[in-house]
């Protein structure tokens, strides 16, 4: 709370500095116009709820001069090291110039979608098992949503992304896995647990093997890359593979729950996550091993100031960091896979896929530098817009 309210008080301090420029002047005990043209009173700041709810907004996205500008745009009135403002009859709604990111800073409700009947309601189970300890091996089926992309290069087919099971025909994964690629797609695989391996089998407890059911070697059909999607600053990096039906009454092939119903607009500030995948561990090489990484969420203003320093990209609030831990997180082998988080829906607790592994810095696991996951929940209109029986 004590965050909030530093916040809200910057934003006053730069009012008051910046009031000079104001368009709204009029004497206060008299009506005036707001910006947006709404016939409003002139108060102080503080007192304005449409003003100071728009504030708290601001905590979920950058503090441009655009934004700056508009509330000083308000001031109506200047008295004793206090700004009044024309506060407006209703709610503020701003939307700053070519910028789509913050237009919508809720995530879409498709309960009532025409093809909300196409996510299985079985989905996401846990196996319940040790807690994550850093990168560690996944237990045998313990992700079984996991995918693998097969790529045509010169020393022969490679795994390059991952992706996720959502239905029997449809693979979540990132738009820069599918999109001016330099080796074409060959396949899909999903079922895998040891990549060296033609059946996978662990030891249970009381030392008894347990294998998995044999890989699917999947067909695949259309590839859909989201019409947003800009490889050149990140945004909107995710994707669908429309693939060959596959059979989901394997221990090793189920799906994965989306951030829909009561799983949608879940709060994960200050909590941790889990990373799976195949990519690069610690050593620099890539896992044969199916690995799963807990990983802390990352403050996103934090992490937009991260990448801002560097010029590297514009973090937006359909996205998510979590990690920065010197040498644990996800690594490039692993995109297009999932970042997870536990939930109890209908009754269990179920694993929900909130992010796509989407970039990072250079070095994977660099301490002070969060790898970025595009936010699964602002694109579901978009997945069942596409997706079809």
């Amino acid at each position: 709370m004590m965050w909030t309210l530093s916040k809200l008080l910057m934003c006053v301090c730069i009012w008051k500095i910046t009031q000079c420029q104001g368009q709204g002047w009029v004497i206060k005990d008299h009506g005036c116009r707001t910006p947006d043209r709404d016939i409003g009173d002139c108060r102080p700041i503080m007192q304005c709820e449409p003003i100071t709810n728009f504030m708290r907004t601001l905590l979920k996205r950058p503090l441009t001069k655009e934004v700056i500008s508009y509330l000083n745009s308000h001031t109506c009135s200047y008295e004793s090291s206090q700004v009044w403002v024309c506060c407006p009859p209703g709610p503020i709604s701003f939307r700053e110039k070519g910028d789509s990111d913050y237009a919508n800073a809720e995530p879409p409700d498709v309960s009532q979608h025409r093809n909300y009947h196409l996510l299985p309601e079985e989905c996401g189970y846990l196996d319940a098992g040790d807690r994550i300890r850093g990168g560690v091996n996944a237990k045998l089926n313990e992700f079984p949503w996991m995918a693998l992309l097969s790529y045509k290069t010169e020393r022969g087919p490679d795994f390059r992304c991952g992706g996720t099971i959502i239905n029997e025909r449809y693979i979540l994964t990132a738009g820069h896995c599918l999109h001016n690629l330099n080796y074409p797609l060959l396949g899909v695989r999903v079922g895998e647990y040891n990549i060296q391996t033609k059946i996978d089998c662990e030891l249970t407890r009381k030392n008894e093997q347990k294998c998995s059911e044999p890989v699917q070697d999947l067909v695949i059909e259309e590839i859909l890359v989201h019409p947003g999607f800009n490889g050149t600053v990140i945004q909107n990096d995710i994707g669908l593979l429309r693939v060959s039906r596959m059979n989901l009454t394997v221990a090793n092939v189920r799906p994965v729950c989306l951030p829909v119903d009561t799983a949608r607009g879940t709060d994960l500030n200050g909590k941790q996550i889990i990373v799976t995948g195949w990519g690069a561990d610690a050593t620099g090489h890539t896992s044969m091993i199916l690995q799963k990484v807990e990983l802390p969420i990352v403050d996103l203003t934090e992490c937009q100031n991260i990448y801002k320093a560097e010029n590297r990209a514009k973090i937006s609030i359909k996205q998510l960091c979590a990690g920065g831990r010197n040498r644990k997180d996800s690594c490039r082998g692993d995109s297009g896979g999932p970042m997870q988080t536990a939930a109890y829906i209908n009754g269990d607790t179920r694993y929900v896929q909130q992010g796509v592994v989407s970039f990072g810095p250079a070095y994977c696991g660099l301490e002070g530098y969060p790898g970025v996951y595009t936010r699964v929940e602002f694109y579901m209109d978009w997945v069942l817009d596409i997706m079809k029986p």
